[in-house]
């Protein structure tokens, strides 16, 4: 006769109940000979090494997590429009003020200064031409050998020529300007983080060419939650660390903008670092914030054994060696691990190969 499923679902049940308080029993030392409960077999004091555990003072720290920025960068680009002739720097490369970073064709810009040169030229010519020719109409006015009308029409004429020339002047002195553009240069010490273009392309006005920054103006920004970030100063040292070069390094508060987000109900940190290779923006950093000290108990990791999911210590009762659970919390920097419950500190501890070895 096949049983319900439901009565098959509840005898599984109490069978894996069952086997886990056996195991609980066993772990307890239920079914250990019954001279004490968890103490080892009346027998020699135990006489090997052993470790007072002692209440340490540690340091609090709030854990936040940031950016390696560049206080000082810029996208390049062209201030004309041009094919580009070429490229002088690529991504990496450390570039100073003056250095040209790149070339664009200027043949049609010379050919627009070589015209406005001509042009000029030509109205000079006849601006010369046409100042002779007023000047020799007044002396015949002078002498009434000339009339009113040509000396008008004279002098009309030169004033004419004499503003075309002004003109023809602002057009050479922009030609002469905007051939200067076909040269880009750097104008503060940088390093090349990317290239956008090619050379064969056209670069244009607002068209995105090189992003620089400078490697000497580097600042870790970070958003620090409203409650620790009120007792920051600028000024204050705090310690950064960035991972992916396993580099910690001090950095200095420069800058602590003067509004939470409302949202997230945090405050903007900038943080000044030197310089170093390896550096670049956009670097993940991780900073820790003091936040003053606790009292705690703390243990070495190598006296603690694991049973399942357990951690369990032996201490030292009347010389005896008697096994105890514990309950650990945060690694501490030193390595040692601190204890939430199952100690209160001055018990002597007993390395657990020491323990196994003795049969507890």
């Amino acid at each position: 006769m096949t049983l319900p499923n439901s009565i098959k679902t509840l005898a599984l049940s109490a069978v894996t109940l069952l086997i886990l308080l056996l195991m609980i029993l066993w772990m307890a030392g239920a079914f250990q000979s019954k001279i004490k409960p968890e103490t080892s077999a009346s027998g020699p004091a135990y006489q090997g090494p052993s470790l007072t555990v002692e209440r340490v003072t540690v340091p609090v720290f709030e854990k936040a997590t940031g950016t390696l920025e560049s206080k000082q960068s810029g996208d390049i680009s062209a201030q004309v429009q041009a094919r580009i002739k070429s490229i002088h720097v690529k991504s990496g490369d450390s570039v100073k003020p003056g250095d040209l970073l790149i070339t664009l064709d200027d043949e049609a810009i010379a050919a627009r200064t070589a015209q406005a040169r001509q042009n000029i030229n030509a109205v000079n010519a006849r601006l010369a031409g046409a100042e002779a020719h007023y000047q020799r109409t007044r002396k015949l006015f002078a002498q009434e050998s000339a009339t009113q009308a040509a000396l008008d029409a004279a002098k009309s004429d030169y004033e004419s020529l004499k503003s075309q020339r002004a003109a023809a002047g602002s057009q050479l002195q922009e030609a002469s300007s905007i051939q200067d553009f076909s040269k880009i240069r750097a104008t503060f010490p940088a390093r090349v983080i990317d290239r956008h273009a090619e050379p064969g392309e056209v670069a244009y006005p607002g068209k995105k060419l090189l992003t620089l920054y400078d490697p000497a103006a580097l600042s870790v920004e970070a958003y620090i939650r409203e409650s620790v970030a009120i007792g920051l100063q600028t000024g204050q040292t705090l310690e950064v660390s960035i991972e992916a070069l396993k580099l910690t390094l001090p950095a200095v508060i420069e800058e602590i903008v003067p509004a939470a987000n409302p949202g997230a109900r945090n405050f903007l940190i900038k943080m000044r670092i030197d310089s170093r290779p390896g550096l670049y923006p956009g670097l993940f950093v991780r900073i820790r914030i003091p936040q003053g000290e606790e009292r705690l108990l703390s243990i070495p990791q190598d006296y603690v054994h694991q049973v399942g999911q357990l951690d369990v210590v032996w201490i030292l009762n009347n010389g005896q060696i008697e096994r105890r659970f514990v309950r650990l919390g945060r690694t501490l920097p030193d390595g040692q691990i601190k204890v939430v419950s199952g100690l209160s500190g001055g018990e002597q501890l007993v390395p657990p190969e020491r323990a196994l070895a003795e049969g507890v």
